[in-house]
């Protein structure tokens, strides 16, 4: 259980907050940072609060970053919200904050913070920040509700995933007595443009399938180019080959050139199998059903290729 008191207590000692975020940020890490931000700014308007990151998604409409330095870390409380270890940080800074806060979902797997609320049963950031907004018992308003329902909508894969629970579902609910506009945002978040809709069908296109229910591809950097997109947002679409009732394990890979050579990220997924555990081996993690894995060799790339092949078969 997360003791929200040592959060209202951190809160309520500073007088500067910066918040954080992972890189590569998705929308329950933007969701939750900048609904937290909202709140804060609603509830405690003496405070100085700083959303912070130099990078943002593609998915969904989010404010700009704030500007900050060295300086206002330094006099700041530090909260890291939905950022699994130190390292995987934004903005390494935030070390040099008065005080570091961690909030996050993701199984502890490298302690860091001098606060740790940590729900490895939350199915998102933004769970945990609406349950601990309603402990607060203070003001939540649509703009903040619409933050955090967003982040919980996009980690659950609009409720479908095996992290969704009863709790998932009071909280989305309570967002939702806020009066959110439900549709509209769904669109927000889900709707393709037209050039995404290209991508799409190349994605599908590309797929490889193992008879044990493996389904995998590699978007090459030329490709990715020709689309316009980063490989974070390629990757982004991998839920296009995870309806399929015959998948069981899918995986989709983008390539990068680097100084040393080809590189490959990926983003890993499964119905059933820990696809977190193939990930740690290569530096990756997340959740069970749905992993990440950067920087990884050819000859490495064949043998994550291999290991998510065996995890299929097993499963």
């Amino acid at each position: 259980m997360i003791d929200f008191n040592a959060l209202n207590r951190a809160i309520e000692e500073a007088d500067s907050i910066i918040l954080f975020h992972h890189i590569n940020p998705d929308c329950d890490a933007l969701g939750s940072q900048f609904g937290l931000k909202s709140w804060l700014n609603e509830n405690y308007p003496d405070k100085k609060v700083y959303a912070c990151g130099t990078m943002t998604s593609s998915q969904g409409e989010w404010p700009a970053s704030d500007a900050y330095d060295e300086e206002i870390i330094a006099r700041s409380t530090a909260i890291v919200l939905d950022t699994a270890t130190a390292v995987r940080t934004d903005d390494q800074r935030f070390m040099q904050a008065q005080k570091v806060v961690r909030v996050d979902h993701h199984p502890i797997s490298e302690p860091y913070g001098d606060v740790v609320l940590v729900d490895p049963k939350a199915a998102a950031t933004c769970e945990i920040l609406s349950a601990y907004f309603r402990f607060a018992g203070k003001n939540v308003s649509v703009r903040t509700a619409e933050f955090l329902y967003k982040g919980l909508l996009t980690d659950t894969l609009r409720f479908s995933t095996t992290n969704t629970t009863s709790e998932t579902l009071k909280e989305a609910a309570w967002l939702a007595e806020k009066g959110i506009d439900i549709p509209s945002l769904n669109r927000e978040l889900f709707d393709l443009s037209m050039n995404e809709f290209r991508l799409t069908s190349l994605i599908r296109s590309k797929v490889s399938i193992e008879a044990c229910g493996f389904a995998w591809l590699i978007m090459s950097e030329h490709e990715q180019q020709e689309y316009g997109v980063s490989g974070s947002e390629a990757r982004g679409h991998i839920d296009e080959i995870g309806h399929v009732k015959d998948f069981k394990v899918w995986a989709m890979f983008t390539e990068r050139y680097i100084d040393e050579g080809t590189v490959y990220d990926g983003s890993l997924r499964s119905k059933k199998a820990a696809v977190n555990s193939i990930a740690s081996l290569y530096g990756g993690g997340g959740h069970k059903n749905a992993a990440g894995v950067k920087g990884l060799t050819h000859s490495q790339l064949q043998e994550i290729l291999a290991l998510l092949k065996k995890a299929a078969e097993e499963e």
